[in-house]
């Protein structure tokens, strides 16, 4: 499924029904990070709701959107708007968490509970590893060549 938010669209999944779970994916990964969790989760009696954020993984461009932390966290407060969801489980790891932890900040209303898994926060937000990824984002084709080491394969 897509949903059309302000500044992009965004592709989720949703499975089960009950109370709304959404889940929230860190850097350079998409939703399907949760694809052990969440049949468990649905099984259980919960709707559960899995966006592909735009942290690196997602496969629908968003030239509009504002990807820093406060406007990733806007952009899931109004994903939340736009399903009409209330009470909220949040569920949230690695970079996730801290877009989390800014949506309890800033933009809590329709959040009941919050679950952090290991994640980014107060000075390890971005983790040391990443630090020099914003800098590296300004080089034109630096991130491409990034990812591209992704792709080899272990010996």
């Amino acid at each position: 499924m897509e949903i059309e938010l302000s500044a992009s669209r965004l592709r989720y999944q949703e499975f089960g029904e009950g109370p709304p779970v959404v889940f929230v994916h860190g850097l350079l990964v998409n939703g399907d990070l949760w694809r052990k969790v969440v049949p468990v989760v649905a099984g259980a009696g919960y709707r559960c709701i899995v966006p592909d954020w735009p942290l690196g993984a997602h496969s629908v461009p968003v030239p509009d959107a504002d990807l820093t932390p406060p406007g990733l966290a806007a952009m899931v407060a109004e994903f939340l708007e736009a399903l009409d969801l209330s009470d909220v489980t949040l569920v949230a790891n690695d970079t996730g968490g801290a877009i989390t932890q800014l949506v309890m900040a800033d933009h809590s209303a329709r959040v009941g509970r919050v679950v952090l898994t290991p994640c980014d926060c107060f000075e390890a937000f971005f983790p040391s590893v990443f630090a020099p990824l914003p800098r590296l984002a300004r080089i034109p084709g630096a991130i491409w060549l990034l990812v591209q080491s992704l792709r080899l394969r272990a010996t």
